[in-house]
């Protein structure tokens, strides 16, 4: 099935269209927004700017934050970074599940042993401390080495779940004729055998960019991670610092990016519904 195919399937369902667009919108923010909204640039502060609520002025639509910045204009130029360290550590966590997965469940004997006796250990492992001091010890702010550091033990259910559909389907008669007909192990894992578990990985990785997502706010949110004006999870934890969480003039810096984050997350939940019908031929509507 072609990629235009999968998206027809996922604009048929009407979850999945709104999580599609949702998705895409979030993709134009942290990619045109940054060329359309200038960049918060504060030389002299003024006080009477600080904390103000929502105004008519299109720059101040949604307020302003703790030193009369732009809400608008440091959630724009906080989505590159987030977007771009959620979506790689999506990929990197999903590459190395389908990688694991792939060679456990078609090579097998001491090999799948191996690799599975690797994954069990790393699932086994308290995720959350251990990305909590690799972070804290690295204090990174690059997104690829976050985006690694995020995918450091998310990977092992995909891998088991891969290896799994991997043994069901290696000795099913299309890749036994595969097989017998010389075809290498490269084209029948990718051109037999990936394509119909392809939706069941579209669903991991848009899991894992929403498991990743929230893991990089949680460290910016905890301070472990070097402060950036625009950073969603750092506006999130000025807020609380400046009493927001008690209704007064600093709700607006904690409601909005709160908010970009939830609807982000909706987003991607919505789509993976329009995924799942595809991975599901009984829920597809005719």
């Amino acid at each position: 099935m072609r990629l235009l195919d999968y998206l027809k399937l996922v604009w048929r369902n009407k979850k999945g269209r709104v999580g599609l667009l949702i998705t895409i919108f979030y993709v134009l923010l942290g990619t045109i927004g940054p060329l359309v909204v200038p960049k918060p640039v504060i030389v002299n502060i003024n006080p009477s700017m600080i904390f103000r609520p929502p105004m008519l002025n299109p720059y101040y639509i949604l307020g302003t934050g703790p030193i009369g910045d732009s809400i608008l204009g440091d959630i724009v130029w906080g989505a590159p970074f987030i977007l771009e360290v959620s979506f790689l550590a999506g990929l990197f966590t999903t590459l190395i599940g389908i990688a694991v997965g792939m060679i456990a469940g078609y090579k097998g004997g001491i090999l799948d042993n191996l690799l599975m006796s690797v994954n069990d250990i790393v699932m086994t492992m308290p995720s959350l401390i251990l990305i909590l001091i690799i972070a804290t010890s690295l204090r990174t702010s690059n997104p690829f080495i976050l985006a690694a550091i995020l995918s450091i033990s998310g990977w092992t259910g995909l891998a088991r779940a891969i290896r799994s559909q991997i043994l069901l389907m290696k000795n099913l008669p299309y890749v036994e004729v595969a097989r017998t007909l010389g075809l290498g192990s490269l084209h029948i894992i990718f051109r037999e055998i990936m394509p119909t578990v392809a939706s069941y990985i579209a669903i991991h990785f848009i899991f894992n960019v929403e498991n990743a997502l929230y893991a990089a706010i949680g460290l910016y949110f905890l301070g472990v991670l070097p402060v950036s004006q625009y950073n969603w999870g750092v506006m999130i934890n000025e807020a609380l610092q400046d009493g927001a969480i008690y209704g007064n003039s600093a709700i607006w810096f904690l409601l909005w990016p709160s908010l970009f984050v939830v609807m982000f997350m909706t987003g991607l939940i919505m789509l993976s519904y329009g995924i799942d019908e595809i991975s599901n031929p009984r829920l597809r509507r005719v």
